[in-house]
């Protein structure tokens, strides 16, 4: 047999040869396959359906073929460098991409929340938990809330700084006379002539502050009706004050504050809807304090009923 016939009936060439066969096949099949598929970055009709929406609202027009070609390109060229910048990692540790991203993430939670109304009831409950608890400050109170403004009734005695060495020592001294003298006005002139009136009648504290200062009339608020006292400091000088009436701030009729109602019911659903969220995502992720921060969020790790995650030593900061 020749050396020819010998060396085609080797099983080692048999082998090369089916090889070679297969990897001419495969090289074939997937000829440009070497090269990684690009990432893909798609643009659906919704896209230019919401570029057109957001021209229209600022320029109360559509935009043009050209505008639309510009806006589209734009909208590319900002996906393509948002998508790079997260490959590059610029997104981490970004206090304004995290703010942004957890305001979207409120925003969404807003647009699922319950959107049907309030029942009565609610609005009642809502509306007696109001009554229970006093205004906590002034911008609480007046037209646009769900408190009247507190009113009050008062006479003054004024006390000039500029003509006066000592104010204030006279207005003590003039106290202890008219506190002799019982209630109503003093009978003799202990004071100055004042640039203001001498009583008023069922004013707010808004209107206090604008003849007295903001100081003053938060102080004579604090005063309950009886006799004289002072001195009390304002922004025209020394005063001695009787307060005959006051009205405290109370809730406005049911009717008169519905839309109120309904507003604060929406917003508590708002905000249970919130921690809901918050919770679950608690228990879905692992907060991994280091042993220098752990009893910050101790209170955190409570809420969700399960321990902490240990760091890990090796870890990067």
């Amino acid at each position: 047999m020749s050396q020819l016939a010998r060396l085609l009936r080797e099983p080692l060439l048999h082998f090369l040869l089916i090889g070679a066969a297969l990897f001419a096949v495969y090289a074939w099949v997937n000829r440009g396959g070497s090269e990684a598929a690009a990432p893909q970055v798609r643009l659906g009709q919704a896209d230019v359906r919401w570029l057109q929406d957001t021209f229209r609202a600022q320029y109360q027009r559509d935009p043009n073929p050209e505008e639309l070609k510009s806006l589209v390109r734009d909208f590319v060229k900002e996906t393509l460098f948002a998508r790079e910048a997260q490959a590059l990692g610029l997104d981490k540790d970004d206090i304004v991409v995290r703010r942004r991203l957890a305001q979207k993430m409120t925003f969404l939670l807003q647009d699922n929340s319950p959107a049907a109304a309030p029942s009565e009831n609610d609005l009642h409950r809502l509306y007696e938990a109001q009554e229970n608890r006093p205004p906590s400050s002034e911008a609480e109170t007046g037209p646009q809330t769900m408190f009247t403004r507190p009113r009050i009734s008062f006479a003054q005695i004024y006390f000039s700084r500029e003509h006066r060495a000592d104010a204030a020592a006279d207005a003590r001294a003039a106290l202890q006379q008219v506190s002799q003298a019982g209630s109503g006005a003093p009978t003799m002139p202990v004071g100055d002539p004042a640039p203001m009136k001498s009583e008023f009648s069922n004013v707010d504290e808004r209107t206090v502050g604008n003849d007295f200062g903001a100081k003053f009339a938060a102080e004579i608020f604090r005063l309950g009706p009886g006799p004289w006292q002072g001195p009390i400091m304002s922004a025209r000088g020394v005063h001695l004050v009787q307060v005959t009436a006051l009205i405290p701030a109370k809730l406005k009729p049911f009717d008169d504050v519905r839309d109120q109602l309904v507003e604060m019911w929406r917003a508590q659903v708002q905000r249970e809807n919130e921690d809901r969220t918050f919770l679950s995502l608690l228990k879905k992720y692992q907060v991994v304090p280091d042993d220098s921060v752990k009893e910050l969020i101790a209170a955190l790790i409570e809420e969700t009923n399960t321990p902490p995650a240990k760091a890990d030593k090796g870890a990067a900061p």
